[in-house]
């Protein structure tokens, strides 16, 4: 049995909604969102990103995989349950689908990661998903508490101003 400090909940969504900016519709932004959050780090991610709702709910998915192998790698976590509002997904998942097996890439990450991590995947009500909370809702890390977050080299040398950016094309 997995020892329960090597296990780590996550919450993943999507959002699309139309663009109501003039501005951004004319330059090209993207009209839906990624969003993921580890409640136990206070990490909650969100990002610009084109596609369908479930193309953003496995980007969102893979991006929060992606986050835990590299930024979370010293926590040797070895198992993941992840909660999502999107039955779709849930249900694709689970039953490994035709819309899995007609992406490669997208197979063969979720087989690549399912090497490295037992991954739950559950369905919750959406008001239950914290990945759609805003960022105020979720507690910062207490000041006397290190962040096990592990940053890359050369990440913390300097700020660095970047206005909103277009998004991601999933």
């Amino acid at each position: 049995m997995t020892d329960e400090s090597r296990i780590i909940d996550c919450h993943i969504g999507a959002l699309s909604q139309p663009l109501q900016e003039v501005y951004l519709e004319v330059n090209g932004f993207s009209r839906g969102m990624i969003l993921f959050a580890i409640p136990s780090y206070g990490v909650l991610f969100k990002c610009r990103a084109g596609g369908d709702l479930l193309d953003l709910e496995f980007g969102a998915f893979f991006a929060l995989l992606r986050f835990v192998k590299t930024s979370l790698a010293g926590e040797r976590i070895r198992k993941i349950r992840v909660n999502s509002s999107n039955p779709r997904f849930v249900f694709t998942l689970a039953n490994r689908g035709p819309l899995i097996a007609a992406r490669p890439g997208r197979r063969k990450m979720l087989e690549d990661y399912l090497s490295k991590f037992e991954i739950e995947v559950r369905l919750i009500p959406r008001r239950k998903n914290q990945a759609q909370l805003s960022p105020t809702d979720l507690p910062s890390i207490p000041r006397e508490q290190t962040s096990p977050l592990i940053l890359r080299k050369g990440s913390r040398s300097r700020g660095h101003f970047r206005p909103i950016q277009k998004g991601l094309m999933i």
